[in-house]
């Protein structure tokens, strides 16, 4: 799953996006109620932060932030308007962190506190305090005071936790995250990133801890998808794992708890993901013994196949097959070969459900369309064959029979004597480009060499690119793996020569 979790990331640095400057926002009375001109300390220091503003057009605000603090930290100040201070603290204390010459943690002195000036201090960590004495003053001020915590300085070390993760630089990362949170801890990419980092390190109670904050905290904010559907696979994973390696009733309660995250997993736009997802919520059904249940997986997808992923449909239809209901196993690889016309394995089950349900007219073009993609697999011959042993349970007179009959050996002996066959044992198809893994059987008896030329096809059956491997020398009765790899993607499925 590679690609998923690096396409993850890069989504979450693109979505990270800075409010407007924090110290440039007035509170509207009618909502967030702070009175900034009393008493006269508070009337200076909104003096001073409206400089800083005017300021930061043409020049350096610094000086003027400083005279903001230095105000509101006098030694001798009484503190008579609490919440007028913490706003204009919190201000000052999130635009210093956005000027390049102060460090987030810095001497008191070097933002403008006079007592202890060589003691140092957390801006992070005072921006928090003096943001959260306004938003607990009442909920508009809750809301109000949200774009605070989203500035520059958290944006910068957000994507920094992110940078660090992707360059497998994990103490940073955490470090990073973990600052990440002093300033924001409703966003869910701080919380991400630490699960990630407690997933490198196989700290499966860190990761689960974590995976439930990224999940509470995106909530079903649409912008918050692809972390949030990350986080649900890391915990249902979790949750599967326990569940295979409990017994008795332990195996069935874990069970039972990973199937609601697998059942929306199998939603995913995401491939694999889904793919994955159909594979683990049939094991779970099968864990809590309830393999009658296993209908459910694919129920939904029978009455809206265009809420799931050819993948998806693929493996249930799958599901639908082993549980000998082929008349819903055809209904839902019918929709993979509508999505997919080069699905080779969809063809495929598609015309053994098609045997199953006794429709065999509808097999042979099917069966032609896997000769001219896979020319060198003597099961797609075999299934001529088939075709041929079902006409003859239907009704016919001696002459068909016998013809259904010759036929039925012809293929069989074909499929048996040919020298060679292809298998392939992965197809994947992902953001990092495209992967062909299998293997070449030599059937016959002596050691051979084979060429392979490959044609990736595109959705509306178009070349994409061509690739083409020698594989051997091949052993008399022995097989040998091949494995393509090409970065270029889009791949709908293949088709190849073989000499």
């Amino acid at each position: 799953m590679k690609a998923l979790y690096s396409s993850l990331f890069a989504a979450a640095t693109a979505t990270i996006v800075a409010a407007a400057p924090a110290f440039a926002q007035t509170p509207a009375a009618a909502t967030c109620e702070i009175d900034q001109g009393r008493p006269q300390p508070v009337a200076r220091a909104t003096l001073s932060l409206t400089r800083a503003n005017v300021a930061a057009k043409s020049g350096d605000p610094t000086k003027d932030l400083k005279d903001v603090v230095a105000i509101l930290t006098a030694p001798n100040l009484k503190d008579e308007n609490p919440l007028g201070r913490a706003f204009l603290l919190a201000s000052a204390y999130v635009y210093l962190l956005e000027q390049p010459a102060i460090q987030p943690i810095s001497t008191r002195g070097a933002i403008g506190i006079t007592t202890n000036p060589t003691a140092t201090i957390d801006l992070f960590a005072a921006a928090d305090s003096n943001i959260t004495i306004v938003e607990k003053s009442s909920p508009a001020c809750m809301t109000y005071m949200q774009p605070f915590r989203q500035q520059k300085a958290w944006l910068n070390v957000t994507n920094a936790a992110i940078n660090a993760l992707n360059a497998n630089k994990l103490d940073s990362a955490e470090i990073l995250a973990k600052r990440s949170l002093l300033l924001d801890r409703r966003s869910p990419y701080a919380y991400s990133v630490l699960a990630s980092v407690a997933r490198a390190r196989k700290n499966t109670p860190a990761l689960v801890e974590y995976s439930r904050q990224v999940l509470t905290a995106a909530g079903k904010d649409t912008a918050y998808a692809d972390v949030r559907e990350r986080a649900l696979y890391d915990l249902t994973m979790a949750q599967t794992d326990r569940a295979k390696a409990a017994t008795g009733a332990e195996k069935k309660t874990l069970a039972r708890e990973a199937i609601p995250g697998w059942t929306e997993l199998a939603q995913s736009n995401d491939n694999i993901q889904a793919t994955i997802a159909i594979r683990n919520l049939t094991a779970m059904y099968i864990a809590a013994g309830d393999s009658a249940q296993l209908r459910k997986i694919y129920e939904p997808m029978i009455k809206d196949a265009t809420k799931y992923s050819e993948g998806a449909l693929l493996e249930a239809g799958v599901v639908a097959a082993q549980q000998k209901r082929p008349d819903e196993a055809v209904i839902l690889f019918e929709r993979v070969v509508q999505i997919n016309p080069y699905s080779r394995d969809a063809i495929n089950n598609l015309a053994a459900s098609y045997l199953q349900t006794g429709e065999t007219e509808k097999v042979t073009p099917l069966i032609d369309k896997l000769v001219a993609m896979d020319p060198g697999n003597p099961d797609n011959y075999m299934l001529y064959a088939f075709t041929y042993a079902g006409k003859l349970k239907k009704k016919s007179d001696a002459k068909m029979t016998r013809t259904y009959n010759d036929s039925l050996m012809y293929w069989n002996t074909k499929s048996e004597k040919m020298p060679v066959k292809v298998s392939f044992t992965e197809f994947s198809r992902n953001s990092d480009g495209t992967v062909l893994v299998g293997a070449v059987e030599n059937r016959g008896t002596a050691a051979k060499s084979y060429t392979l030329s490959f044609e990736f096809l595109g959705p509306k059956g178009e070349v994409l690119f061509t690739e083409s491997q020698t594989v051997g020398p091949v052993s008399a009765k022995g097989s040998k793996e091949f494995r393509i790899r090409n970065p270029k993607t889009g791949v709908a499925g293949y088709r190849y020569k073989l000499t």
